[in-house]
């Protein structure tokens, strides 16, 4: 997972043939490929917007997950995954609100909160 990752970065098109392996690991035992999962994820969210939708569960059940790395990147990915679909910002960011209430770590808040800073400001996203 850690380098697909770490391709995926500057080649989101590599994570073409393995979404479906990448989305089926979200929630693994191991915080390690969670993390890097949902990295993945946000990393490919623009370049297949319909495909990553399948991941909004997973990655919602990750926001409350005890490992901080863990959130953080789940909150990456959510982030990523509402900028590419429009059609989520209403629910997405309801939920985003309602994380933040709850989140514990400044940094994995922050992530929530500058998106939705941008929103609020009908910013482009």
């Amino acid at each position: 997972m850690e380098a697909v990752e770490y391709v995926t970065k500057e080649n989101p098109e590599f994570a073409e043939n393995c979404l479906d392996f990448v989305i089926a690991n979200i929630n693994d035992k191991a915080p390690r490929v969670k993390w890097e999962a949902c990295r993945i994820i946000g990393n490919v969210a623009q370049k297949f917007p319909d495909e990553v939708k399948e991941a909004l569960p997973k990655l919602l059940e990750n926001t409350n997950d005890k490992g901080t790395v863990v959130r953080w990147s789940a909150s990456f990915a959510l982030t990523e995954i509402v900028k590419s679909n429009p059609e989520l910002q209403k629910e997405l960011t309801a939920k985003f609100s309602e994380i933040v209430k709850k989140e514990s770590n400044k940094g994995v808040r922050n992530i929530y909160l500058k998106y939705l800073k941008n929103f609020d400001r009908g910013g482009v996203l």
